[in-house]
């Protein structure tokens, strides 16, 4: 059965920091598996990772991807027999999260990404961003609604991602959905 994860959280919460920390332990290879959805890909994990993570960039994961790309990853997640993982604003969605969640043979791990809003607003000023603060209430209203939807409850883990200790915890349990069976 394969494995979809899909990490959420408003902008600031660490989602790209927690992949990237995650990617160090195994070697990936960029792909393309199909048009507009670029991914890495780890053969030890037989894991997709969607997005583009290019060194450097602020901004990555499934943000670095068209605007259009949700269709294209439907298409992939339905096909392929490997193991998917996102993260970002792109694919953070009711609509593609229920599409995961109708997928047969998939276990679905939703996880939610958490932090105080002084943390937030470091961050946001340590990494220059200039998202408006409508687009920053928009996405806390989108995660909000994840949250708040009955269908993901018994999918959904939400983690307090403020410091390299709470992400170490983040981490564990990512690994360990790999270890089950």
């Amino acid at each position: 059965m394969k494995k979809i994860i899909a990490v959420g959280g408003v902008p600031g919460t660490g989602k790209t920091t927690l992949f990237r920390e995650f990617m160090k332990s195994h070697e990936w290879e960029k792909c393309e598996p199909v048009k507009l959805v670029n991914a890495l890909y780890c053969k030890e994990l037989d894991t997709y990772i969607l997005g583009k993570y290019e060194a450097g960039e602020v901004f990555a994961g499934t943000d670095r991807l068209s605007m259009a790309v949700q269709p294209a990853a439907q298409e992939f997640i339905s096909t392929t027999t490997s193991n998917v993982m996102f993260e970002g604003d792109r694919l953070t969605n009711g609509k593609f999260y229920d599409f995961i969640l109708e997928i047969k043979d998939a276990s679905v791990n939703i996880i939610i990404l958490t932090a105080v809003q002084n943390i937030l607003t470091e961050r946001y000023e340590d990494r220059g961003s200039d998202q408006s603060e409508t687009f920053l209430k928009g996405r806390d209203t989108k995660i909000g609604n994840i949250l708040s939807n009955f269908d993901y409850m018994d999918y959904t883990k939400i983690f307090l991602n403020e410091t390299l200790e709470d992400q170490a915890v983040v981490l564990d349990y990512i690994n360990g959905i790999f270890e089950e069976s």
